[in-house]
């Protein structure tokens, strides 16, 4: 069979159950790596043949494949609907396990999809019952089942056992030849790897996947559009960001003309986001504020309205909310209260969704958030706000007034959360160096400048590191402060050095307050020579 062509004479010839089982594996990978109408009309003529030969068992897979080349796209689920009723008397009549177990999983996929969550898990532990109680060891079924159970604990409530089922299907997709399954299953554990700081298993099984030419080669082309969409964010988060770029580049490039076509078009559409993130941070300002401008204008569009489902859609908005916002706040005549409407949209979508380091840390530190508003977002427990509990803590010391603390232990109080900032193995070096470079600011404030340059001292030969532009300029002339404070007279000509990057690259805020911190030196030397 496997090196059998499938045409529809050979559909239309096939005369035995047996036949029609083997027909059924090939068209599952088939399916699995393509959605097009030519396969939908073969699995058309394939439920024909099995209704010719009363083959109740094909004819419930093959309304499952059915299913499959329609229910990513909203407008399907009314005859999505109708097939699924045929699928689930029949598989009622025949007591067929198999059949029953997936219509659970399709249940769950249609209730996520449009957003009855509650109703979702449930379909999706009932199938996980029938394959226990019922002893289903058909493998299609078992890792199909097993694959959304993955996806479901994960959505629940970030249950790191979710990698452990998703691992144990990567093999099986491979072997099976299901390259999409394999891209999906890839890019969530990518998602969990970096969300748990385990970003070196990420970029492993990555490269371990473009490493295999024969493999890469056979992956549909949306696939390895999707394949590149996830090593960059693996690098993304990693703080890679020219690599990152490159491979966003990469995803760009070949996701573009074809988005509208791919069941990934989610992922093009947080990939335009992403890409204005990693250009921005990189100072490529005007490049990324083009991007943020395509993503907004896809965003709008009446396909990505029509088939985007909602948790998807929750969780692009977010990604696009907060580059746009960091995009914003770079503008020299950058007023918070002129983008509440984003801010807030930001606040409520930090409750459950992943924000990116960066971009939310940047947030929280240039939002001007009220007391109360920032005392809710602390209160909130996940991977995201865990990161930044510190920096949150940090803006409520500083929003205290002059009646309840004097500003000098209101300044030590805000060191003394930096230093103090739960750290763990997987701490970050950027994590790292962006409190240090708040904590120098902080002594700057207090004229405590010898302490400025042993703090700094460790960036000073990894700068390059430091991708972000704006920050980088920021540490150099942070590092030049603390070294004019300790005798170097080159200080303030490297720190002018510092701001002349900042007017190449329109970085017009961090302009200003260099000159500010150069101007109060100025201020000092000139009282020290009268």
């Amino acid at each position: 069979m496997l090196g059998t062509k499938i045409d529809f004479h050979y559909i239309n010839t096939i005369n035995s159950e047996e036949e029609l089982f083997k027909l059924i594996k090939k068209l599952r990978v088939m399916a699995s790596n393509k959605n097009e109408p030519l396969i939908y009309q073969y699995i058309e003529n394939a439920i024909k043949q099995s209704s010719k030969l009363k083959d109740a068992k094909s004819l419930i897979r093959l309304y499952d494949l059915q299913i499959r080349q329609l229910y990513n796209h909203t407008s399907n689920i009314e005859e999505i609907k109708k097939i699924l009723t045929k699928m689930c008397k029949l598989s009622q009549e025949i007591e067929f396990s198999e059949g029953l177990a997936l219509i659970h999983q399709i249940k769950w996929h249609l209730g996520r999809l449009q957003g009855n969550i509650k109703e979702s898990k449930k379909e999706i532990q009932l199938s996980l019952e029938v394959i226990k109680e019922r002893d289903v060891s058909d493998a299609y079924t078992l890792f199909t089942c097993k694959y959304s159970y993955a996806i479901e604990i994960w959505l629940k409530n970030h249950n790191t056992e979710s990698a452990v089922l998703l691992e144990d299907c990567v093999e099986h997709f491979i072997q099976e030849g299901f390259y999409r399954s394999l891209a999906q299953t890839f890019g969530l554990l990518s998602m969990i790897y970096t969300r748990t700081h385990d970003s070196k298993k990420a970029l492993n099984m990555s490269n371990a996947i473009l490493a295999n030419r024969l493999l890469f080669e056979n992956l549909p082309r949306d696939v390895k559009g999707i394949t590149y969409y996830f090593t960059g964010l693996g690098h993304m988060l990693d703080a890679n960001l020219a690599i990152a770029e490159s491979y966003f580049n990469e995803a760009y490039t070949i996701l573009k003309p074809i988005y509208k076509n791919s069941i990934y078009f989610a992922y093009y559409l947080v990939l335009l986001s992403y890409l204005a993130t990693v250009k921005g941070l990189q100072g490529k300002t005007e490049q990324a504020a083009e991007m943020v401008k395509e993503a907004s204008k896809t965003l709008q569009t009446a396909f990505v309205k029509k088939n985007l489902d909602k948790n998807s859609k929750k969780q692009i908005t977010h990604t696009h909310n907060l580059t746009n916002f960091y995009n914003l706040s770079r503008l020299s005549k950058y007023d918070p209260q002129e983008h509440q409407e984003l801010i807030n949209e930001i606040v409520k979508g930090s409750e459950n969704l992943y924000s990116d380091f960066m971009t939310f840390s940047e947030f929280i530190l240039n939002s001007d958030l009220d007391s109360d508003t920032l005392q809710e977002v602390l209160a909130i427990e996940n991977f995201s706000i865990n990161r930044v509990k510190h920096l949150i803590e940090f803006m409520l010391e500083k929003q205290k007034l002059d009646t309840e603390i004097n500003q000098e232990q209101r300044v030590l109080n805000c060191i003394a959360i930096l230093e103090k900032r739960v750290k763990t193995s997987k701490t970050t070096f950027m994590e790292n160096a962006y409190a240090d470079l708040l904590i120098a600011q902080e002594l700057f404030s207090l004229k405590r400048y010898a302490e400025i340059s042993p703090l700094l001292r460790k960036y000073e030969s990894r700068l390059k590191q430091i991708e972000v532009l704006e920050m980088r300029i920021f540490m150099e002339a942070f590092i030049q402060v603390g070294a004019f404070k300790n005798g170097d007279p080159l200080g303030p000509a490297l720190q002018y050095m510092a701001i002349k990057k900042c007017r190449l690259y329109g970085f017009s805020r961090l302009e200003n307050k260099l000159l500010d911190y150069l101007q109060l030196q100025h201020k000092e030397i000139r009282r020290a020579v009268q």
